[in-house]
């Protein structure tokens, strides 16, 4: 799985933000690779503070929609779940540099039965840029 996560964020109180993402993701698996797109809220806390960065945790839920079935013998509608860890770094004034690692489940609930339920489980990079506005 690659893919590209336009997001908002917006904070709650003092280190706790909810945030939005609307993933969409290029996925290659056996058969015909399949193109998703999704949306998710969540929240994303505030671990561990320093002068220029900080560590945090995020988890979101979502549902998605693919152009084929995902993975194969899934559906094409699936639900989301995803969690991460990772760092940001103030560059400037409202802008931040993002890194970490990001945990996906991809699954349909079995909605569509227990013979068309498997699941998507990847870790991986993820890197970005926070844009204050």
């Amino acid at each position: 799985m690659v893919g590209l996560i336009p997001g908002f964020s917006y904070g709650l109180r003092e280190g706790l933000q909810l945030v939005t993402s609307w993933p969409m993701y290029y996925v290659s698996q056996r058969g015909v690779d399949a193109y998703l797109v999704g949306a998710t809220i969540g929240v994303r806390g505030r671990v561990y503070r320093r002068e220029r960065w900080t560590i945090f945790l995020e988890g979101k839920m979502g549902i998605s929609d693919a152009d084929t079935y995902v993975p194969p013998r899934g559906t094409r509608f699936n639900y989301l779940v995803l969690g991460g860890t990772g760092v940001t770094v103030r560059l400037r004034r409202g802008v931040h540099s993002l890194a970490g690692l990001e945990w996906i489940h991809l699954s349909n609930g079995g909605h569509a039965g227990r013979s068309r339920n498997p699941d998507i489980e990847a870790v991986g990079v993820r890197v970005g840029v926070l844009v204050a506005f």
